[in-house]
């Protein structure tokens, strides 16, 4: 799709051909999340666990598209979890999936730096569960956004699902 941005919205000029499109399917439904995608990256976190179906089901829809995809473990702060988690990634490292190791919350100018390097020029999914650093990844690049952030559920150890849409961000 090409647009033409206004004050603070736009027009679709022309819709352009699909060349991949992202989506979940189950038994009963088919989620679309993204079209014309270069990669997706799948945001994970030490905490709260992250689910390795939920892995699973974007690798394949990543490779059924023909999407790059590259994983993303957050909070490398968090020593104990962090390495277990790390541990258990090993099969997708080994199987050539790129893994990054994060620390998102306070990361260095030096990995901003070399995270920025592989989002720049590119468009790309960031896909994650509840809690694992989407919205502090958005801060990080496009701090306009003001992108909600919240701390984990203290009793189920689990994300708040502080961002409940979907939008396009320009870094």
């Amino acid at each position: 799709m090409e647009w033409l941005p206004s004050t603070d919205e736009g027009t679709i000029e022309k819709i352009l051909p699909r060349r991949n499109l992202f989506y979940r399917q189950d038994e009963i439904r088919t989620k679309s999340f993204a079209a014309n995608l270069d990669q997706v990256l799948i945001l994970l976190a030490a905490e709260p666990e992250f689910s390795q179906m939920q892995l699973t089901r974007a690798l394949i829809a990543a490779q059924a598209e023909h999407i790059t995809p590259i994983i993303a473990l957050n909070k490398s702060d968090l020593t104990v979890p962090f390495q277990r988690a790390w541990d258990w990634l090993r099969p997708y490292r080994t199987m050539g999936y790129r893994v990054l190791p994060l620390t998102l919350k306070d990361a260095t100018e030096k990995d901003q730096q070399d995270l920025l390097a592989l989002l720049v020029g590119r468009t790309t999914l960031v896909l994650g569960p509840s809690g694992a650093g989407k919205s502090t990844l958005i801060n990080m690049f496009a701090p306009h956004a003001l992108a909600l952030t919240g701390d984990l559920s203290s009793a189920l150890r689990t994300g708040k699902h502080t961002t409940t849409s979907t939008n396009w961000y320009w870094v």
